[in-house]
């Protein structure tokens, strides 16, 4: 008897709270990971644990499902790679709307007005006015950073989703060995 396969949103809104709940943790660590490197280093390692937690819960899924196919198994990581990303926005607007009080424009201000990311920044787009990008940084609103992030999650969702989903694999029947002994 086959068991029913359930939607994909479904099974990628249990599956995208324990993803958006580390992308949400890996964010705060970034924020917070200026000053302190050990945050900044756990920011990383959520993100790429993250990654193996999604290959886990669809290699799992895969198993329990075994009709199911690798493009279903990568429609599913990719919706919850959304879903996911929906949750972490929630939590960055949060942050910016409570928690921030300006702190990230404020260290964009003070890297620009650093001397080597002036250099570098005039190395890499020479024919960028630094003084406007500037002014442009600082007047951006809750509402502009959230936009961007919004966007960037989304561009973020197919690269994450592929990774996690590129090595799931059909589950193998088991070996059943017929011992044909007189």
């Amino acid at each position: 008897m086959d068991k029913k396969v359930p939607s994909i949103m479904d099974a990628a809104g249990w599956m995208a709270l324990p993803i958006g709940l580390m992308w949400s943790a890996s964010f705060l660590c970034t924020m917070y990971g200026a000053e302190r490197p050990l945050l900044s280093m756990l920011s990383t390692a959520l993100g790429i644990i993250s990654i193996y937690t999604l290959y886990k819960q669809l290699t799992n899924y895969r198993k329990f499902y075994p009709s199911v196919s690798w493009l279903h198994v990568l429609r599913l990581s990719f919706v919850t790679c959304l879903l996911a990303g929906l949750l972490t926005d929630a939590v960055q607007y949060l942050y910016f709307l409570y928690l921030d009080n300006g702190r990230l424009l404020s260290l964009l201000g003070n890297a620009f007005q650093s001397e080597e990311y002036r250099e570098a920044w005039k190395q890499m787009m020479p024919d960028v006015n630094l003084d406007e990008m500037q002014k442009l940084v600082q007047s951006m609103t809750v509402r502009d950073i959230m936009l961007q992030l919004v966007f960037y999650n989304v561009l973020l969702a197919l690269p994450v989703s592929l990774i996690a989903a590129l090595p799931v694999r059909a589950p193998q029947p088991p070996n059943k060995e017929i011992n044909n002994k007189s």
